[in-house]
């Protein structure tokens, strides 16, 4: 029980990359899975609805304090998002909607990135955590088939 226990906090705390951590303290596949995504799920609730609220403030409080203007102010960066991170995820976005984002996401930026770049990119609370456990549930049993495969090719059980 304190192993499944483990194993679900480092789902919350790593996600995908959990699943080999769950393997070797000795749960069985089917169980480290099971663990590794209710901690991910963990991960992916607590990180939309806490930007999401940051998000939310974040704009009320801008919108009280500069009035709507139509471009970024000289010199200013329009949006924070800018970066290189951001211009791929707002890439993924745009070519492949929100169901595209919700697979390729946590391989391209990790289970809290993925989260937390999607809430930052105003995508649909609830579509988004639908499509990020889809994307979190393929790539654990991705990452669950490769690491099986692996301690069987080298012997380790």
């Amino acid at each position: 029980m304190l192993t499944f226990a483990w194993a679900v906090l480092a789902g919350f705390a790593l996600g995908t990359p959990a699943i080999p951590f769950g393997l070797s303290i000795s749960l069985t596949p089917p169980v480290a899975l099971l663990a590794v995504l209710l901690g991910a799920a963990g991960c992916l609730l607590s990180a939309v609805f806490a930007v999401e609220q940051i998000r939310t403030r974040w704009l009320a409080r801008r919108s009280k304090r500069r009035p709507v203007t139509p471009g970024p102010p000289p010199g200013k960066r329009g949006n924070r998002l800018a970066g290189p991170t951001g211009r791929r995820a707002r890439r993924v976005v745009n070519r492949y909607g929100v169901i595209g984002f919700g697979i390729i996401g946590p391989a391209l930026f990790g289970t809290w990135g993925s989260a937390m770049l999607g809430t930052a990119l105003g995508l649909p609370r609830w579509r988004l955590i639908g499509w990020l456990m889809a994307g979190v549930t393929l790539w654990c049993t991705v990452m669950l088939l490769a690491s099986e495969a692996l301690i069987d090719a080298f012997g380790l059980r």
